[in-house]
């Protein structure tokens, strides 16, 4: 496959993918500080220093950037999460559930604009929207349960009826539902209490969650 043309030593391709890193991290940094509404393509091509025309060679619009900087904030938090577990110090679920919260936690206290788009920028922006942050939520309470319960990797089709699934999905929801709520009101009060406290108290969500604690 063609990359296009080398100009200062970089494929066309290879400077698209620049382009779009750049929009990716401006829209970050907007939608995590100022908030959605004031995402225009305008404002986030002055923040990633790119020509108004390139934005519509990576995105549909604004809300198509604000799903790709969830996608990536979303991505940046479940990654966070086996690596704490392979790390702790043992395996009963609460010392997992304390391992898994804290690396999550550690993740949003270090960028605040993580939490804001995350958890506030997607609500009421359209039903798309709210249906993929939905999703991802749950995703992220299964991935919880079957990590605490099970030190390997999760699935969420692991059920074996209709019913299970069923009663899977309503646990994965109401783990993510607690700890959401937590972690916007954790936001909204400037990290206070201390990230360690907050995930002390967390950690028994997911473990009530599998029937093992």
């Amino acid at each position: 496959m063609s990359t296009g043309r080398t100009y200062a030593g970089a494929s066309a391709y290879d400077r698209a993918e620049d382009r779009r890193r750049r929009l990716l991290d401006a829209g970050l940094q907007v939608l995590g500080t100022d908030g959605y509404r004031a995402a225009t393509v305008r404002r986030i091509c002055r923040e990633a220093r790119v020509a108004d025309r390139y934005f519509y060679e990576c995105f549909d619009g604004t809300e198509a950037l604000l799903l790709a900087v969830y996608a990536g904030c979303t991505a940046r938090l479940r990654d966070a999460v086996p690596p704490a577990l392979a790390a702790a110090p043992g395996t009963d679920p609460l010392t997992l559930a304390r391992a898994g919260l804290d690396a999550f936690l550690r993740v949003v206290e270090d960028d605040p604009r993580l939490a804001r788009v995350v958890w506030f920028e997607v609500l009421g922006v359209s039903p798309e929207v709210e249906r993929i942050s939905l999703e991802t939520m749950s995703g992220f309470g299964r991935l919880l349960l079957a990590l605490t319960a099970d030190h390997g990797a999760p699935s969420p089709t692991d059920a074996t009826d209709a019913t299970d699934a069923t009663a899977t999905r309503l646990r994965a929801d109401a783990v993510i539902g607690g700890i959401s709520h937590v972690v916007m009101t954790w936001t909204t009060n400037g990290f206070d209490p201390p990230r360690e406290r907050v995930t002390d108290a967390l950690a028994l969500f997911p473990v009530g969650g599998t029937g093992l604690g």
